[in-house]
């Protein structure tokens, strides 16, 4: 299976009802921690599922997006801001936004370190970092592991979670870990067992 057919097959999947409720489940959580943040950008965005429903809930707030891929982005609904650009390598000014999040994103980039170097140049001071990552402990993890035709399989860069956690608290005051997104036999499930749960959220503050 060649990439473009991967990325279709991920964008399908957010389609259907398992996708949309996972979507959903994200967009509340990545909602309850960006009180009172107006200018937003997500790094990795894909197809900008969870932005766009996140700025149609919230219009009051301004949300970027931003990804590598000009394929995933092609599937970006016309009433979000995307562009195609590097998380290494961000193309906008020191301290211009209130919040940067990665949402199954930051595991994605060859060089996390960088990435979180440029989510802290571009954050204002006392601007909230949150990166929501594939926990690897999850059995739900290992079943899309298992299958060597699966996006995570083909594309993932980083399984060491430790390490990237490590590199974040160097640049940003972590407030709280979180196992969160429980699913249990390809059904969500309320918990924060990391057997079960499939996102370790990392919620930090830019201390300066």
């Amino acid at each position: 299976m060649n990439n473009e057919k991967r990325i279709e097959k991920y964008v399908r999947f957010y389609h259907g009802v398992m996708g949309q409720k996972i979507l959903e489940e994200e967009m509340e959580f990545v909602e309850s921690k960006l009180k009172a943040c107006t200018d937003i950008l997500s790094v990795g965005c894909g197809p900008a599922y969870l932005e766009t429903q996140l700025q149609k809930r919230h219009p009051e707030i301004h949300i970027r997006g931003i990804d590598i891929s000009s394929a995933m982005l092609h599937y970006a609904p016309t009433e979000i801001a995307v562009e195609q650009g590097d998380a290494q390598d961000l193309p906008f000014p020191d301290k211009s936004f209130d919040a940067v999040i990665f949402i199954t994103s930051l595991e994605f980039i060859t060089n996390t370190k960088k990435a979180i170097i440029e989510a802290h140049r571009v954050l204002k001071p006392r601007g909230i970092f949150l990166a929501a990552l594939l926990n690897t402990k999850s059995q739900y993890f290992k079943d899309e592991y298992t299958d060597k035709k699966s996006y995570i399989r083909q594309n993932i860069k980083h399984q060491d979670l430790t390490q990237i956690t490590q590199h974040i608290s160097r640049y940003f005051q972590i407030q709280k870990r979180e196992y969160i997104l429980g699913i249990n036999k390809r059904k969500l499930c309320k918990t924060n067992n990391p057997l079960y749960s499939s996102l370790c959220a990392v919620h930090g503050k830019k201390n300066r």
